[in-house]
């Protein structure tokens, strides 16, 4: 009775393993497309202070306010929740969905929409799940969290610049557009990303914890134990 009962809890411990196939797995998928639907069209002001030298020629620090939105980091939060493989899919399936089925995309959606500078970022979130949901397949320590935020924000940004270069040469956006876009997009936004990141992907080991519960139940396991019985 106890050995039941002790494998009964076992299989609800989350110890690293790869994220299986199960119903479980799918409504995880489908709470994380909408998570990142709501991030899309959230906003937030990121206030700080930076050094600089007032008209007295005195260095002091000023207080900056931002806007934000924080998409990027939630993209890299669901690859290290559902890992290389269902974060993959989940992006494949926010692509799709901005399509064909509802303006989910920040500027709105349809196949139109591959002609806008921002599609390239979009591209992006399906080049850095991989690497992401990899690197910390293997372990998830302080250092590989740091790795993974980096070369996460940094795929996704490269993306977008060369995607908006490239529309620049096909002559579908001017030059201007993609200076102003890599401007607005790019700099100190891209070192809110990796920090933000770095904090989401930290808030992510409690959370597939918890979401290891319903993705444990592996649909391949029960087929297995079907044919065996």
């Amino acid at each position: 009775m106890n050995k039941r009962y002790k494998d009964q809890i076992e299989e609800f411990i989350y110890k690293g393993e790869k994220i299986p196939l199960s119903i479980g797995t799918v409504v995880v998928c489908l709470l994380c497309l909408l998570f990142i639907i709501t991030a899309t069209f959230t906003q937030i002001n990121v206030s700080h202070f930076i050094p600089t030298v007032d008209a007295m020629g005195d260095f002091v620090f000023k207080n900056v306010s931002n806007p934000y939105v924080p998409q990027i980091p939630v993209v890299i939060f669901i690859a290290a929740i559902l890992g290389p493989v269902f974060a993959f899919l989940t992006m494949i399936l926010y692509l799709l969905v901005g399509f064909f089925i509802w303006p989910v995309f920040a500027l709105g959606g349809g196949l139109e929409y591959i002609k806008s500078g921002l599609f390239g970022y979009i591209l992006g979130y399906i080049f850095a799940v991989v690497p992401v949901g990899r690197i910390l397949e293997r372990k998830y320590s302080l250092k590989n969290i740091l790795l993974a935020s980096i070369i996460g924000v940094l795929s996704i940004h490269i993306c977008g610049m060369l995607y908006c270069v490239l529309l620049a040469l096909l002559k579908v956006v001017s030059f201007s557009y993609v200076s102003s876009a890599i401007h607005s997009l790019g700099g100190i936004k891209t070192l809110y990303d990796v920090v933000i990141s770095f904090i989401f992907l930290l808030i992510a080991i409690p959370t597939k914890m918890v979401l290891w519960i319903a993705m444990r139940s592996s649909i391949v396991k029960r087929l297995k134990k079907s044919k065996t019985i």
